[in-house]
């Protein structure tokens, strides 16, 4: 366990906290403000956001408005952090390179940007906390090599379902449990893979209210409920363990709780798996695709472990796992992931003890692939996750590779050339890309010639 109170009160004491850049003062950046407000020995110094008076509300919230400064220069920045304020500047790549903060917090949710505030910061000699996954799935491997390459961190984030099921796969891997599957639970009812972000509001019953205030980004919780992002976190998940998905999209079958260590185990011991330590999804929607189950696992996360010895295997039993398989496999979870609130502890991780809370291996074991969510046509322009023409899946990096498929992360802004029929997946050779991008350079460089 690592120990981050003694060491955050000692920075409180002696007026060195942590600082932290942040860039994106949406849902997740300004939850993640105001809970660093609260954190003995760690702050917000920095924040970058296109809409300034989006972060001046977030900071109004915790009573810190008065010490916000708007900063649009390095040197502005400089003062105003030396002076005890916060810097507020329109400008991500100030934030990025910022040489007065610890670390660099991207929470845009943009693949293209998010690997451009990555570079900028791994070449300033901060360590990057990536909130977006978007960006890691797409080039998260060669970020990874550039920040080794730096000396500092580059680290997923606490408080996401792949960085809350790390720490459960940390604590089964240090206990020596072979680990049979991990994954997160999902809300999948039968008609939000059609979804639009036009109905985003209807179908999560926001207010008016609430989509202000928390700026709610439609596209983004669009792909929330029509498959994408959990498709993506678990694409975050297989790269930083090497696990890769059992099937394409993975099975995510309707279970309860109890059913999990089932369904997750051998089809020679009753379950649905072909092979042993892969990510996978839990619906907690039932068969019919319209009614939750009455013990699902809702948002949290879960880690399907093996025990081999008799003493064990009781005492797991004993003390409230579930068993599956042919008794040997059983169930941790979690019921909860919090975002933003935990996030701080990846910046104390960072930056006190060097170490992530998980990272990318540098070669990837799975991608986020594209299928079209509609019968597409020739010169539509596809507009990426949780937009109107794709759904994201996971899909093995050797079979993305070996067929060409185009990822999801290239794809907003791709022209079709061809025809693609709905549920197909759309290749490389389907589509002419934008112009050429650091995005595609790291995706090059990450090993993949066809970007």
């Amino acid at each position: 366990m690592q120990l981050f109170t003694h060491l955050l009160a000692e920075r409180q004491q002696t007026g060195k906290p942590i600082r932290a850049a942040v860039i994106g003062a949406g849902k997740f950046g300004g939850g993640l403000i105001a809970q660093l407000a609260q954190c003995p020995g760690m702050e917000a110094a920095v924040v970058a956001d296109l809409d300034p008076d989006r972060a001046r509300a977030v900071f109004a919230s915790c009573g810190q408005a008065e010490r916000v400064v708007s900063a649009e220069s390095a040197a502005a920045i400089a003062d105003t952090v030396g002076a005890g304020r916060i810097a507020l500047t329109s400008d991500p790549l100030l934030a990025a390179g910022c040489c007065v903060v610890d670390v660099v917090v991207d929470a845009t949710g943009v693949p293209e940007a998010g690997a451009l505030h990555a570079v900028t910061a791994i070449d300033a000699g901060r360590h990057i906390v990536m909130v977006n996954i978007e960006a890691d799935v797409t080039v998260g491997g060669a970020l990874r090599r550039r920040a080794d390459a730096a000396g500092v961190v580059y680290t997923l984030v606490d408080g996401d379902q792949p960085g809350c099921t790390m720490h459960m796969i940390e604590w089964a891997r240090t206990l020596g449990f072979e680990i049979v599957a991990a994954g997160r639970g999902t809300v999948y009812y039968d008609s939000d893979r059609d979804g639009t972000p036009d109905s985003v509001q209807a179908r999560y019953g926001f207010s008016d209210e609430l989509m202000q205030r928390r700026t709610i980004n439609t596209k983004m919780y669009n792909s929330f409920r029509d498959g994408t992002k959990a498709q993506v976190e678990m694409t975050a998940l297989a790269n930083m363990t090497g696990f890769p998905p059992d099937v394409r999209g993975m099975h995510e079958p309707s279970v309860d709780l109890e059913e999990i260590p089932q369904q997750f185990s051998l089809q020679q011991e009753g379950g649905l798996l072909s092979s042993s330590g892969v990510v996978e999804l839990a619906n907690s929607v039932a068969a019919d695709g319209r009614t939750m189950l009455p013990n699902p696992l809702k948002m949290g996360v879960f880690c399907v472990i093996r025990a081999e010895h008799p003493f064990a295997m009781e005492d797991l039993a004993d003390y409230g796992c579930h068993v599956g398989g042919d008794g040997h496999n059983m169930l941790l979870w979690r019921p909860y992931h919090l975002v933003a609130v935990e996030a701080p502890l990846s910046i104390a991780c960072a930056v006190l003890y060097g170490r992530p809370t998980g990272a990318p291996l540098q070669s990837p074991t799975a991608d986020t692939i594209v299928v079209a969510k509609r019968d597409l046509t020739s010169g539509e322009i596809i507009d990426g996750g949780g937009g109107y023409t794709v759904n994201g899946v996971i899909e093995t990096a050797v079979i993305s590779q070996e067929q060409g498929l185009l990822p999801l992360g290239l794809s907003a802004g791709a022209r079709l050339t061809e025809d693609v029929l709905r549920g197909e997946a759309v290749r490389y050779a389907d589509v002419d890309l934008p112009a050429d991008s650091l995005l595609r350079q790291l995706r090059r460089e990450q090993g993949d010639g066809a970007a």
